[in-house]
């Protein structure tokens, strides 16, 4: 029985370096051997009852894992570990696993078709879950492959095609950028052998990634391999090398300001470990405070798991003390202060107010924590630097809430999402605090002064459909949107916002470029007509 599913393209659109953490190489018990050859018609190449008969195809191995590494007793989840990883092959040395809820059990071994190998098998465990697979190294010339796996069909039955899906992406391309067809021959009612054989024309990649995405949870999935074939492809692939473009989010400065410095940190992801940057940002280091963070929304980004624990204030690497504010304790290099019961001995790492009816501001991040996730794990770390870090006291907190959580719950997909968050200060109006202070109380000889923007803002540029697999530089104006929030800091004079609704702080990106003075052209790469409206129901409001 064949089972052929068409897959819908999707896309995610997020320019990596390739990363330089690597999975063990073992060898599985049930898998072919590293560079292992395979030939089922040695010798003749052709079928003695029948000449002139097609040669077989010849298989070479890139690729194989079993996940038996090691028998789950207990569920391996991906985003936790690696202990079921069993990767052979000369490809494997830099793959990598992720997926969010994704484990590996024992408790449904695979069975019936060729090379099932029991034990272990993935599970998805909840509706709309994918798994990446994510950088298998390919040599020069290896066009024309055969990625297969066990699956189980949903329900018990081999029916429908689009219960399970299969994508490829190219050059550590972390999600879905190309529909694969494939068959399925069912081994058993309840286990089945999944192959595709495609050609990728244009040039050869460094590497693949396949993602399976699972409609129904009681899907499992096992036994991946990919070969590089003789055999006639069944599909094609283009394979473009990708542009080296602007940063779509970086803003351009229109204006030099010698007090303004720029950084731009970068990280590992933490279950694909990719090379990404984290986040840019421009800081004025006279008013000690953030001007803007800019960085790229992803769901790579959330590969971990939690907020770091306690929070592990601490100074930017790439300031000095005199340049940025000090709400970091001076034992930070202690954290997490396990002699101290998770707390700093030094207590003054706030702001404290000089001109304001306050007892002090909260530290607020521009890039939220929970957009970076990976407790105990520098791509969390960093964002507890002051550069991220901005006094905060809104006038409406219910609307800034509104936009995280739109944000990671809505508005990420899979093309990036390019993100601004700013600050502006009002010279007419400016609003001092004191930093190395326990509230109130500044730290003598060490506090310095620190001023708190009047407003914050937001923008956001996306793509309409949020499966392009293009560059914003590659788009069509209509196939881009962005919008842009304008937010008050409850400060004395702060206007007030008719009703309070989310669409009264709504603006058009060129619209914040005004109320900051012309400092600085957001989204620069994106066309003028895109950055010049906004339309609240493409956003969902």
């Amino acid at each position: 029985m064949t089972w052929k599913l068409k897959l819908a393209a999707a896309a995610c659109l997020l320019y990596l370096v390739p990363a330089c953490d690597t999975i063990e190489n073992t060898t599985g018990d049930n898998g072919s051997q590293s560079g292992e050859t395979v030939d089922d018609n040695p010798g003749t190449g052709t079928d003695p009852d029948g000449p002139g008969q097609p040669e077989e195809a010849v298989k070479t191995l890139i690729y194989y894992d079993n996940l038996d590494r090691e028998k789950a007793i207990d569920a391996y989840y991906l985003d936790q570990g690696s202990g079921f990883v069993n990767a052979t092959g000369p490809g494997a040395a830099g793959a990598a696993y992720s997926g969010q809820g994704i484990s590996v059990r024992s408790s449904y071994s695979s069975r019936g078709y060729d090379g099932a190998s029991g034990v272990n098998a993935l599970n998805f465990g909840f509706d709309n879950r994918k798994v990446l697979i994510s950088g298998i190294t390919l040599a020069p010339g290896q066009n024309v492959l055969e990625f297969s796996f066990g699956a189980t069909p949903p329900s018990g039955k081999f029916s429908g095609g689009e219960s399970l899906k299969l994508y490829v992406d190219f050059d550590n391309g972390s999600d879905m950028a190309h529909e694969l067809e494939y068959t399925v021959v069912q081994g058993t009612s309840t286990w089945g052998l999944a192959t595709a054989v495609f050609e990728i024309t244009g040039g050869t990649p460094s590497n693949l990634s396949f993602t399976l995405l699972a409609k129904d949870k009681s899907t499992k999935v096992d036994d991946f391999r990919l070969m590089a074939t003789t055999a006639r492809a069944e599909q094609s692939i283009a394979y473009k090398e990708k542009a080296d473009y602007k940063w779509a989010e970086m803003p351009e400065a229109k204006v030099q300001n010698p007090a303004y410095k720029y950084v731009t940190h970068y990280t590992t992801t933490v279950v694909s470990k990719k090379t990404v940057r984290n986040y840019s940002a421009c800081y004025d280091t006279e008013r000690h405070n953030p001007v803007w963070v800019a960085y790229p929304c992803h769901a790579c980004y959330t590969e971990g798991w939690g907020r770091t624990s306690p929070d592990p204030w601490r100074p930017d690497p790439m300031f000095d003390e005199n340049e940025q504010s000090i709400i970091y304790p001076s034992d930070y290099e202690n954290w997490p202060w396990d002699d101290n019961g998770g707390k700093p001995s030094d207590t003054h790492y706030y702001w404290s107010n000089l001109s304001w009816d306050s007892n002090g501001f909260t530290k607020g991040h521009l890039l939220r924590s929970d957009d970076r996730r990976g407790a105990g794990k520098e791509i969390n770390i960093q964002t507890f630097y002051p550069t991220n870090i901005a006094p905060e006291e809104f006038l409406y907190p219910d609307i800034h809430a509104q936009l995280e959580s739109l944000l990671s719950e809505n508005w990420v997909c899979s093309d990036t999402v390019y993100v601004v968050s700013g600050c502006w200060y009002d010279s007419s109006a400016e609003v001092k605090v004191r930093d190395a202070s326990n509230w109130s109380d500044p730290s003598e000889g060490l506090s310095k002064e620190c001023v708190v923007p009047n407003y914050q803002f937001k923008l956001y540029l996306r793509t309409r459909s949020g499966s392009t697999g293009k560059a914003i530089q590659e788009c069509r104006a209509d196939e881009l949107m962005a919008i842009g929030f304008w937010l008050p800091q409850n400060l004395d004079g702060a206007p007030t916002v008719e009703g309070g609704d989310i669409a009264g702080f709504a603006r058009s990106v060129d619209q914040i470029e005004e109320l900051t003075g012309e400092e600085f052209e957001f989204f620069p790469e994106a066309p003028a007509e895109v950055k010049a409206s906004y339309n609240l129901s493409d956003w969902g409001l």
